[in-house]
Protein backbone atom coordinates (compact mmCIF):
# COMPACT_ATOMS: atom_id res chain seq x y z
CA UNK A 1 0.00 0.00 0.00
CA UNK A 2 1.43 3.35 -1.01
CA UNK A 3 0.66 6.29 1.25
CA UNK A 4 0.45 9.63 -0.49
CA UNK A 5 1.47 12.97 0.98
CA UNK A 6 -1.35 15.31 1.93
CA UNK A 7 -1.24 19.12 1.78
CA UNK A 8 -3.74 19.66 4.57
CA UNK A 9 -2.85 21.88 7.56
CA UNK A 10 -2.93 18.91 9.89
CA UNK A 11 -0.50 16.96 7.75
CA UNK A 12 1.84 19.93 7.36
CA UNK A 13 2.38 19.82 11.10
CA UNK A 14 3.79 16.29 10.80
CA UNK A 15 7.52 15.61 10.81
CA UNK A 16 9.43 15.60 7.53
CA UNK A 17 10.20 11.95 8.28
CA UNK A 18 6.58 10.93 7.76
CA UNK A 19 4.42 10.12 4.75
CA UNK A 20 0.76 10.99 5.18
CA UNK A 21 -2.45 9.91 3.53
CA UNK A 22 -5.84 11.30 4.43
CA UNK A 23 -9.19 9.58 4.07
CA UNK A 24 -12.55 11.20 4.68
CA UNK A 25 -14.51 8.04 5.34
CA UNK A 26 -16.36 5.69 3.00
CA UNK A 27 -18.85 7.46 0.76
CA UNK A 28 -21.17 4.59 -0.07
CA UNK A 29 -23.22 6.41 -2.69
CA UNK A 30 -23.03 4.93 -6.18
CA UNK A 31 -20.63 7.69 -7.22
CA UNK A 32 -18.45 7.09 -4.18
CA UNK A 33 -18.31 3.36 -4.79
CA UNK A 34 -17.61 3.66 -8.51
CA UNK A 35 -14.70 6.02 -7.85
CA UNK A 36 -13.15 3.71 -5.25
CA UNK A 37 -10.73 0.82 -5.67
CA UNK A 38 -13.57 -1.53 -4.79
CA UNK A 39 -15.70 -0.06 -7.57
CA UNK A 40 -12.77 -0.45 -9.97
CA UNK A 41 -12.40 -4.11 -9.01
CA UNK A 42 -16.12 -4.66 -9.57
CA UNK A 43 -15.92 -3.06 -13.01
CA UNK A 44 -12.89 -5.17 -13.96
CA UNK A 45 -14.86 -8.30 -13.14
CA UNK A 46 -17.81 -7.11 -15.21
CA UNK A 47 -15.49 -6.65 -18.18
CA UNK A 48 -13.85 -10.05 -17.68
CA UNK A 49 -15.28 -12.72 -19.97
CA UNK A 50 -13.29 -15.30 -18.02
CA UNK A 51 -14.88 -14.25 -14.73
CA UNK A 52 -18.35 -14.42 -16.27
CA UNK A 53 -17.59 -17.94 -17.51
CA UNK A 54 -16.21 -18.93 -14.11
CA UNK A 55 -19.42 -17.82 -12.41
CA UNK A 56 -21.67 -19.51 -14.97
CA UNK A 57 -19.87 -22.86 -14.81
CA UNK A 58 -18.81 -22.84 -11.17
CA UNK A 59 -15.30 -23.81 -12.29
CA UNK A 60 -12.40 -21.67 -11.08
CA UNK A 61 -8.91 -22.22 -12.55
CA UNK A 62 -7.04 -20.81 -9.54
CA UNK A 63 -7.60 -20.38 -5.83
CA UNK A 64 -7.38 -16.62 -6.35
CA UNK A 65 -10.23 -16.78 -8.85
CA UNK A 66 -12.34 -18.75 -6.39
CA UNK A 67 -11.59 -16.37 -3.50
CA UNK A 68 -12.59 -13.47 -5.75
CA UNK A 69 -15.90 -15.20 -6.46
CA UNK A 70 -16.46 -15.72 -2.74
CA UNK A 71 -16.07 -11.97 -2.23
CA UNK A 72 -18.03 -10.67 -5.21
CA UNK A 73 -20.29 -13.48 -6.41
CA UNK A 74 -21.69 -13.04 -9.90
CA UNK A 75 -21.58 -9.46 -11.20
CA UNK A 76 -23.05 -10.17 -14.62
CA UNK A 77 -25.68 -7.59 -15.63
CA UNK A 78 -25.74 -6.13 -12.12
CA UNK A 79 -25.63 -2.48 -11.15
CA UNK A 80 -22.99 -1.49 -8.64
CA UNK A 81 -25.43 -0.20 -6.02
CA UNK A 82 -27.63 -3.30 -6.28
CA UNK A 83 -24.60 -5.55 -5.94
CA UNK A 84 -23.44 -3.58 -2.89
CA UNK A 85 -26.77 -3.97 -1.11
CA UNK A 86 -27.11 -7.67 -1.94
CA UNK A 87 -23.50 -8.90 -1.75
CA UNK A 88 -20.88 -6.21 -1.26
CA UNK A 89 -22.10 -4.92 2.08
CA UNK A 90 -21.81 -8.40 3.58
CA UNK A 91 -18.36 -9.06 2.10
CA UNK A 92 -16.72 -5.68 2.55
CA UNK A 93 -18.31 -3.64 5.34
CA UNK A 94 -18.74 -6.07 8.23
CA UNK A 95 -15.20 -5.43 9.45
CA UNK A 96 -15.35 -1.65 9.87
CA UNK A 97 -18.96 -0.86 10.66
CA UNK A 98 -18.09 1.65 13.39
CA UNK A 99 -14.47 2.80 13.10
CA UNK A 100 -13.73 5.20 10.23
CA UNK A 101 -10.14 5.73 9.17
CA UNK A 102 -9.43 9.44 8.70
CA UNK A 103 -5.67 9.43 8.31
CA UNK A 104 -2.71 7.07 8.12
CA UNK A 105 0.82 8.30 8.76
CA UNK A 106 3.75 6.04 8.01
CA UNK A 107 7.02 6.87 9.77
CA UNK A 108 9.97 6.59 7.41
CA UNK A 109 12.53 5.97 10.13
CA UNK A 110 10.58 3.13 11.73
CA UNK A 111 8.15 0.46 10.65
CA UNK A 112 5.33 2.03 12.66
CA UNK A 113 2.14 3.87 11.72
CA UNK A 114 0.02 6.61 13.21
CA UNK A 115 -3.70 6.08 12.70
CA UNK A 116 -6.43 8.70 13.11
CA UNK A 117 -9.96 7.34 13.58
CA UNK A 118 -13.50 8.60 13.95
CA UNK A 119 -15.09 6.74 16.87
CA UNK A 120 -18.76 7.16 17.90
CA UNK A 121 -19.25 8.20 21.53
CA UNK A 122 -21.55 5.27 22.24
CA UNK A 123 -19.39 2.60 20.57
CA UNK A 124 -19.13 -0.61 22.57
CA UNK A 125 -15.53 -1.14 23.66
CA UNK A 126 -15.58 -4.82 22.63
CA UNK A 127 -16.72 -3.96 19.11
CA UNK A 128 -14.10 -1.22 18.90
CA UNK A 129 -11.42 -3.67 20.01
CA UNK A 130 -12.40 -6.25 17.38
CA UNK A 131 -12.52 -3.69 14.57
CA UNK A 132 -9.22 -2.11 15.58
CA UNK A 133 -7.49 -5.51 15.63
CA UNK A 134 -8.83 -6.22 12.14
CA UNK A 135 -7.67 -2.80 10.94
CA UNK A 136 -4.13 -3.42 12.21
CA UNK A 137 -4.04 -6.85 10.59
CA UNK A 138 -5.14 -5.41 7.24
CA UNK A 139 -2.45 -2.71 7.34
CA UNK A 140 0.22 -5.21 8.38
CA UNK A 141 -0.82 -7.59 5.60
CA UNK A 142 -0.63 -4.85 2.97
CA UNK A 143 2.85 -3.84 4.03
CA UNK A 144 4.28 -7.31 4.56
CA UNK A 145 3.10 -8.76 1.23
CA UNK A 146 2.76 -7.34 -2.28
CA UNK A 147 0.73 -4.31 -1.21
CA UNK A 148 -2.24 -5.33 -3.37
CA UNK A 149 -5.80 -4.75 -2.23
CA UNK A 150 -6.57 -8.38 -3.02
CA UNK A 151 -4.22 -9.33 -0.17
CA UNK A 152 -6.28 -7.33 2.34
CA UNK A 153 -9.67 -6.59 0.74
CA UNK A 154 -11.22 -5.19 3.92
CA UNK A 155 -8.83 -2.24 3.58
CA UNK A 156 -10.55 -1.02 0.40
CA UNK A 157 -11.99 2.15 1.95
CA UNK A 158 -8.57 3.61 2.82
CA UNK A 159 -6.40 1.79 0.28
CA UNK A 160 -3.96 3.74 -1.90
CA UNK A 161 -1.86 2.58 -4.84
CA UNK A 162 0.47 3.98 -7.49
CA UNK A 163 -2.26 2.90 -9.91
CA UNK A 164 -4.85 5.58 -9.19
CA UNK A 165 -8.60 5.02 -9.40
CA UNK A 166 -8.88 7.72 -12.07
CA UNK A 167 -6.23 6.05 -14.24
CA UNK A 168 -7.91 2.66 -13.89
CA UNK A 169 -11.28 4.11 -14.85
CA UNK A 170 -9.76 5.68 -17.97
CA UNK A 171 -8.19 2.37 -18.97
CA UNK A 172 -11.47 0.55 -18.47
CA UNK A 173 -13.31 3.25 -20.44
CA UNK A 174 -10.95 2.56 -23.35
CA UNK A 175 -11.45 -1.21 -23.09
CA UNK A 176 -15.23 -0.85 -22.90
CA UNK A 177 -15.28 1.50 -25.91
CA UNK A 178 -13.11 -0.94 -27.88
CA UNK A 179 -15.37 -3.89 -27.06
CA UNK A 180 -18.39 -1.91 -28.27
CA UNK A 181 -16.59 -0.79 -31.42
CA UNK A 182 -15.55 -4.27 -32.57
CA UNK A 183 -19.13 -5.49 -32.16
CA UNK A 184 -20.28 -3.16 -34.93
CA UNK A 185 -17.12 -2.99 -37.03
CA UNK A 186 -14.32 -5.42 -37.79
CA UNK A 187 -12.09 -2.52 -38.77
CA UNK A 188 -12.41 -0.24 -35.79
CA UNK A 189 -9.64 2.35 -35.68
CA UNK A 190 -8.02 2.83 -32.30
CA UNK A 191 -7.46 6.52 -32.90
CA UNK A 192 -11.23 7.01 -33.05
CA UNK A 193 -11.54 5.70 -29.50
CA UNK A 194 -8.69 7.94 -28.41
CA UNK A 195 -10.30 11.03 -29.85
CA UNK A 196 -13.68 10.12 -28.40
CA UNK A 197 -12.20 9.78 -24.90
CA UNK A 198 -9.50 12.43 -25.39
CA UNK A 199 -6.78 10.19 -23.98
CA UNK A 200 -4.00 12.21 -25.65
CA UNK A 201 -4.95 15.88 -26.14
CA UNK A 202 -1.79 16.58 -28.15
CA UNK A 203 -2.83 13.98 -30.73
CA UNK A 204 -6.34 15.36 -31.26
CA UNK A 205 -6.80 16.23 -34.93
CA UNK A 206 -8.02 19.68 -35.95
CA UNK A 207 -9.85 20.90 -39.02
CA UNK A 208 -6.85 23.09 -39.79
CA UNK A 209 -4.44 20.12 -39.87
CA UNK A 210 -2.91 19.08 -43.15
CA UNK A 211 -3.40 15.55 -44.45
CA UNK A 212 0.04 14.47 -43.22
CA UNK A 213 -0.47 16.10 -39.82
CA UNK A 214 -3.76 14.29 -39.42
CA UNK A 215 -2.15 10.95 -40.28
CA UNK A 216 0.68 11.52 -37.78
CA UNK A 217 -1.80 12.36 -35.04
CA UNK A 218 -3.91 9.30 -35.82
CA UNK A 219 -0.81 7.11 -35.55
CA UNK A 220 0.20 8.70 -32.23
CA UNK A 221 -3.32 8.36 -30.84
CA UNK A 222 -3.56 4.76 -32.01
CA UNK A 223 -0.31 3.87 -30.25
CA UNK A 224 -1.53 5.47 -27.04
CA UNK A 225 -4.82 3.59 -27.14
CA UNK A 226 -3.05 0.31 -27.97
CA UNK A 227 -0.83 0.67 -24.89
CA UNK A 228 -3.83 1.51 -22.73
CA UNK A 229 -5.73 -1.51 -24.04
CA UNK A 230 -2.82 -3.76 -23.13
CA UNK A 231 -2.77 -2.43 -19.56
CA UNK A 232 -6.55 -2.62 -19.27
CA UNK A 233 -6.64 -6.26 -20.38
CA UNK A 234 -3.89 -7.17 -17.93
CA UNK A 235 -5.70 -5.32 -15.15
CA UNK A 236 -8.94 -7.18 -15.89
CA UNK A 237 -7.24 -10.57 -16.19
CA UNK A 238 -5.41 -10.11 -12.90
CA UNK A 239 -8.57 -8.90 -11.14
CA UNK A 240 -10.35 -12.07 -12.24
CA UNK A 241 -7.51 -14.15 -10.79
CA UNK A 242 -7.60 -12.32 -7.47
CA UNK A 243 -4.54 -10.13 -8.13
CA UNK A 244 -5.67 -6.51 -7.89
CA UNK A 245 -4.68 -3.87 -8.81
CA UNK A 246 -1.81 -4.95 -11.05
CA UNK A 247 -0.94 -4.58 -14.74
CA UNK A 248 1.78 -7.20 -15.13
CA UNK A 249 0.38 -10.67 -15.78
CA UNK A 250 2.13 -13.57 -14.08
CA UNK A 251 3.31 -16.25 -16.49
Amino acid sequence: MKLRTSNSDICNEQSENENTTDFKGSDLTELGLSNSYLGGWFRCLQLSKQYTQNCRTGLFPTDGAYQTYRLFGSVEDRKLNDWWEEQGRVSFSSGFASLKVQMLVRHKQTSGFQISLDVPDDLDVNIASEEFCLLIKQIQTLNSTDGLLSSAPMAWSFYKSKITCAHMQQLLDVLEAYEKLIKVSNRGNLWQIGEQLRVNPKAMSKTSDSHNERIEKHIAMGKRVSAMLSNARSLVQNACDGIYPRFKVSK
